[in-house]
């Protein structure tokens, strides 16, 4: 952990779109104070998490939704389970429930001023969370839980972590929270996935989200 601003800082820069991965490491490297080194593909995170470096900042792009990104979604979940902080910058009309489910540390708009930007990288280094005001009001409002959807209902206990999942929670973080281990937790998380018929922490959420499973 960092205690002094004027500390260097490795910043790890990954988004799909390579003239946005390049433009963003160009700004970060305006500031003496931070060195940006391009990830150029998901395969590469876990291999550059390990090289030192502090912080991630992961450009969602223009519409994070248009494509297929579970690679994306699942590599980045490992990293911040990991311990690595990760910064998701968001398109304007992006809502921030996906990256906040993965439990990334810091939520900020792709339209974020460089100065803030910074900021929050060292926030984020330093052990802290941070996310602009625009992105912190309710995720979603649903309606009486349901689970006539699902071939078979979920537990009091799985509703619990899925609860958690939906908070951004990671493994470690839910057996703490329920007082279980963190392996026990991981069966629970994997048992809730087999259920909905999804392969992704996100996509559990959705789907719970759609059948009123929980309420934010």
């Amino acid at each position: 952990m960092r205690h002094h601003e004027e500390d260097s800082l490795t910043v790890k820069v990954f988004a799909e779109d390579s003239l946005s991965r390049h433009g963003l490491a160009a700004i970060l490297d305006l500031d003496p104070a931070i060195v940006a080194v391009l990830v150029e593909t998901p395969a590469l995170l876990p291999e550059d998490k390990t090289a030192n470096a502090d912080v991630l900042v992961w450009d969602m792009g223009w519409d994070f939704s248009a494509h297929d990104s579970t690679e994306v979604w699942e590599t980045v979940t490992d990293l911040v389970e990991d311990g690595l902080p990760v910064i998701a910058l968001l398109p304007d009309d992006e809502s921030p429930w996906t990256a906040r489910q993965m439990g990334v540390a810091g939520i900020l708009p792709r339209s974020v001023k460089a100065s803030q930007l910074r900021a929050a990288l060292f926030a984020v280094a330093e052990g802290l969370s941070v996310s602009d005001p625009s992105l912190t009001t309710p995720l979603w409002i649903s309606s009486a839980p349901s689970q006539q959807s699902i071939p078979e209902p979920l537990t009091p206990r799985e509703l619990e972590v899925l609860s958690l999942l939906a908070e951004g929670l990671t493994n470690r973080a839910i057996g703490v929270q329920l007082g279980i281990s963190e392996n026990t937790a991981k069966f629970h998380v994997q048992a809730v996935l087999t259920k909905l018929g999804v392969s992704s922490r996100t996509e559990a959420v959705v789907l719970a989200a759609r059948l009123g499973l929980f309420t934010l």
